[in-house]
């Protein structure tokens, strides 16, 4: 074996004692206390979130009818249209409808001139009272009868019961509508509803009237806020969920049925929760611990954190509230080491 030369192995040996004279205090001097900044444990009441997927409905959806049967002669609307209400879709003729109508005017312009004479009559007491409340009756008879057939002869004319979108025809110029057969599929998203299936462990913590936050995929990133206003009572016995309703307005109508969307709710707490800054929580090799400051030294607490808020974290460990997390030169501290507290941070 050749051997080093003896003035390399004392520089050697010099280098090696100089190194762990570095690390090690000097005799009757202690190592000065490490700065660091701190931020007191706080107890808050917490609302948790919870993100739930469900689909997009209309506030409103009709599929219209007729309501007297009659001929298709017009169609005055398309798919994807937008209609006021009000506004005609489609146009029927009866023809039998139109004859019982004549008829009915001319009833009554006989039964008003019956009704005027024998009022004439009944005054010049030629004329039994009977009589004329019997002519009186006929009058009205004849009346109720025009309007009701007015009445077919307007609904003859189709029109949309609400301001919406047209989604769908069912019918075509020159075909015979009956009564009760729908006409057209009509929708209103001026207000759009989503419904999601809360699972039941959240279910009771949900109220009708709160605020949720509704993100739609396919529209960005910035989310909707709505209004919960149903909560059905009955779940879902597969998946032990409820449906729940959120509204929210739409006056673009950006937002369109059957669009997906993920609705996050708050969900409070029924306790309080211990919340330290973020930046206090270290990672050890034995799991997630804190440092606090007590009598001028660090002394470490293993804990388990839980949701993020605001720049806080929930935790649990042995830890109270008012407690002094250190979140600044935390990095490499160690149990019971001495420290100097420059600011404490709010």
């Amino acid at each position: 074996m050749q051997l080093l030369p003896l003035s390399r192995n004392r520089s050697i040996l010099l280098i090696l004692l100089f190194a762990l004279s570095l690390d090690a205090p000097l005799e009757g001097q202690d190592r000065p206390p490490t700065p660091v900044v701190v931020s007191a444990v706080l107890q808050r009441q917490v609302a948790a979130t919870t993100t739930i997927v469900g689909t997009v409905r209309p506030r409103r959806q009709s599929q219209v009818a007729s309501e007297v049967a009659g001929q298709v002669v017009k169609r005055l609307c398309d798919a994807g249209q937008r209609v006021r209400r009000g506004d005609p879709v489609f146009r029927l003729d009866n023809n039998q409808v139109r004859g019982q109508l004549i008829e009915a005017l001319a009833d009554v312009k006989l039964r008003r001139f019956d009704q005027e004479q024998s009022l004439k009559l009944w005054r010049q007491d030629a004329l039994a009272e009977q009589q004329l409340r019997q002519d009186e009756y006929e009058l009205d008879r004849a009346r109720a009868k025009l309007q009701q057939l007015e009445s077919q002869m307007s609904d003859l004319t189709v029109r949309a019961p609400f301001a919406g979108h047209i989604v769908q025809t069912f019918t075509a110029v020159g075909e015979w509508i009956d009564r009760g057969d729908e006409i057209v599929d009509l929708i209103s998203i001026d207000t759009v509803r989503v419904y999601v299936d809360v699972p039941e462990k959240h279910v009771a913590r949900l109220t009708l009237g709160d605020t949720a936050q509704i993100f739609f995929d396919a529209l960005g990133t910035t989310p909707v806020t709505g209004k919960i206003v149903a909560i059905i009572a009955q779940g879902r016995p597969q998946s032990h969920t409820f449906p729940v309703v959120v509204e929210a307005l739409n006056p673009d109508n950006h937002i369109r049925a059957n669009m997906s969307a993920r609705v996050q709710f708050d969900l409070p707490q029924d306790q309080p929760l211990l919340l330290v800054h973020k930046d206090a929580v270290v990672n050890g090799p034995g799991g997630q611990v804190i440092y606090l400051a007590i009598d001028d030294k660090a002394i470490s607490r293993p804990l388990k954190t839980g949701q993020a808020h605001n720049g806080y974290v929930a935790v649990e460990g042995d830890i109270q509230a008012g407690d002094l997390a250190i979140v600044r030169g935390n990095e490499r501290l160690r149990d019971n080491q001495a420290i100097q507290i420059l600011r404490k941070q709010q």
